[in-house]
Formats: C-alpha cells, sequence, structure tokens
C-alpha cells in the first residue's frame, strides 16, 4: 500500500515538474521587456490596466504566448477575456491519468438523450441558438469591452433661446479593441405657459474599425430635431479616417476626416441635401482617479457650415454614480433670418454608469 502511494507521490512530481519546464519553456517566447510590461500592468492598481496591457501585446504576440505568461501571473482568465477568447478547455486526459494514479474506479460517461425532433419547422431552433450564443458571449468575457451610462438633469440654454429644460440620455460604448463603437441618444425638454418651449432631441452613432496601430476607419450617423429652432430638423452621414495622435491612460485624442451628406428640413422649404467635410477630435483627460476631462471638437464644412464645441466633466461618486457637468457651444455661419449664429447649452446631471 505504501508503494503504491509512493509511485502515486512520485509521478505527481514529475507531472508537476514537467509542468513547470514546459511554462518556462513558454516564458521564455515571450520577450523579457514585454514580460516585465505585463507583471507591471498586473500589480498596478488602475482599472483595466491589465486588460490594456494584454491588448497590447497582442499586435505582436501569438496569443498562446501572451496567456501562458499571464497563467504565471494567475490572471489567465482576464487575458483570455482582453483577447475575446472562451474558457481554458478541460483537460480530460490528465483528469483520466490522476483518477488511475489514486486507484479510484473509473467514471462511466452517459451519453445524453437523443433531442426530440423540432415539429415547428425550425422556427423554435433560432430563438434557441441566439440564446445559447448570448450566453456563450457573457460567459467568454466578451462584453467586457462594453460600458454604458443614463443621465438626467437640467439644462440652461441661452442664445437663441434662454431658459431652463429637463435632460435625459443614454450612451453605449464599445473599447476600441479591434472595432468599436460609441452610440448616445438625448432628450431635453420644458414648458413656458404650458407651452412647449423645448422639445429637443438628437441620436448620434459612430462604429470604428482598426487599421494599424494609430489610423482608424469609420462611419458615422447623426440626427437631431430642435423645436424651436431654425430648421425642422438635420442630420448627417458620413465617413472618414480617424489618427490616435495620443494612446493610452491618462491622455488619448483621436483626430478624424472624412466627406459626407448634411441634410436640413426648413420650416416650409422642403429638404436640402448638402455635401460636407467633417472634422472632428476627440479629447480624454484623467485628472485623478475619480475625475475625467473630456472634449468633443466638430466642424462641418459646407455652404451651410456648422462648429460644435463640447467640453465635458465628470465626477465619479462611487463605482456606479458620478456627476457630470457638460458645455456645449454651436456656431452657425449661415443662420436662417431672425435667428442668431450662436447657441450655448450647460448641463448639470446625475450620471448612473452600467
Amino acid at each position: 500500500m505504501k508503494t503504491a502511494f509512493t509511485l502515486a507521490a512520485a509521478g505527481a512530481a514529475l507531472l508537476a515538474a514537467s509542468a513547470v519546464a514546459e511554462e518556462s519553456e513558454h516564458i521564455a517566447d515571450l520577450p523579457a521587456p514585454l514580460y516585465e510590461l505585463l507583471e507591471a500592468a498586473s500589480e498596478s492598481s488602475a482599472e483595466n490596466r491589465f486588460a490594456d496591457a494584454v491588448r497590447l501585446l497582442s499586435l505582436t504576440q501569438p496569443p498562446e504566448t501572451i496567456l501562458t505568461a499571464a497563467a504565471r501571473l494567475g490572471r489567465e482568465g482576464e487575458a483570455r477575456a482582453a483577447l475575446g477568447l472562451g474558457p481554458a478547455p478541460v483537460d480530460m486526459g490528465m483528469q483520466v491519468a490522476v483518477i488511475d494514479d489514486l486507484g479510484m474506479p473509473p467514471m462511466v460517461y452517459q451519453a445524453a438523450p437523443p433531442e426530440p425532433e423540432d415539429e415547428s419547422g425550425g422556427w423554435l431552433q433560432a430563438p434557441a441558438a441566439v440564446t445559447v450564443a448570448l450566453a456563450e458571449t457573457i460567459a467568454s468575457g466578451r462584453f467586457a469591452l462594453w460600458s454604458g451610462r443614463i443621465n438626467a438633469g437640467l439644462r440652461f440654454d441661452s442664445g437663441n433661446t434662454d431658459r431652463q429644460d429637463y435632460t435625459v440620455g443614454l450612451e453605449a460604448n464599445r473599447e476600441l479593441s479591434g472595432w468599436g463603437f460609441r452610440g448616445t441618444l438625448d432628450y431635453a425638454y420644458s414648458e413656458v405657459n404650458e407651452l412647449v418651449g423645448r422639445d429637443w432631441f438628437r441620436a448620434r452613432a459612430r462604429g470604428e474599425r482598426e487599421a494599424g496601430e494609430r489610423f482608424t476607419g469609420y462611419a458615422t450617423t447623426e440626427y437631431e430635431r430642435d423645436v424651436p429652432a431654425s430648421a425642422d430638423w438635420t442630420a448627417f452621414l458620413g465617413g472618414g479616417v480617424g489618427y490616435r495622435a495620443l494612446r493610452g491612460e491618462p491622455q488619448t485624442l483621436t483626430l478624424r476626416a472624412g466627406p459626407g451628406m448634411r441634410f436640413i428640413q426648413e420650416p416650409g422649404h422642403g429638404r436640402q441635401d448638402i455635401p460636407a467635410l467633417d472634422l472632428g477630435a476627440d479629447y480624454m483627460a484623467r485628472i485623478t482617479e475619480s475625475i475625467t476631462f473630456t472634449s468633443e471638437s466638430n466642424v462641418l464644412v459646407s455652404e451651410i457650415g456648422r462648429a460644435d464645441q463640447q467640453f465635458s466633466l465628470n465626477s465619479a461618486l462611487n463605482e456606479w454614480w458620478s456627476v457630470q457637468l457638460k458645455h456645449h457651444y454651436r456656431y452657425e455661419f449661415d443662420p436662417q433670418p431672425g435667428f442668431g449664429s450662436t447657441d450655448q447649452r450647460t448641463d448639470i446631471s446625475i450620471v448612473r454608469e452600467f
């Protein structure tokens, strides 16, 4: 009996030594400076620092090498999530070998019962497949790149109109890792003497795809309706090229330029379709661990041109709640008769992250 336990212990030691040797061999494949970078990111207390380092290494290193290094740091699961990979597969061969070494009776696996035939003509299979795919996506951590927020507050207008509005908004973002997305919905409403003083709605969406270390390609669309305003509604559809001048914390800066088409629906005059050049710059700076500053600049160069500048200061109260102060300035190069060139709006809102 003692001999059996001795042999089992020796076998386990040999397996462990073999695994350590194999791991060391894979670690050697990752250059020392890159491993030190990954190790420093692992020890950092900053949120998403380790995931950012993994995605940075993936530009030049194969996933297997990165996962081996992450496993040594005890963070293989996070590395798999950052790379968009599923959980590590279970080694059934190793389980059988351990059971044999311990002298345990072999495990008996029963075949799964056959699935009942789908008599619906296949229409029931589609929802089931979507549900399974969604569950696998959540389990693999692919939603880790997504974030969103809901906000509600007050807006103070000046320029063509001077009044106080109530605002609500929704924002969804996917971090640019291979591809990225940003979508926003904003609504403001107010009444003056029981009449509608402001009924404003804006929807924006931009999809982006990496095209190298610094360049991206993007497509963007925007729709805005404002009552009262010089136009019933305006819209823009376009695309172009982005250049990431600054990447990573504490500052990021992306410059964008591309052609598009601007649509303007004027009261009683029909719709105008105007070619335009879209120029933009997005800047973000993390001032402290809880305070973030962003700037969004945009110019539509066209027959009826427009410039927008928005500054935003976000102060986190805890992990999920924050206070946001936002100022938006708009300049119309060719305003309609009876309207001024400038409009300014200041928002104060409570934000719920999700």
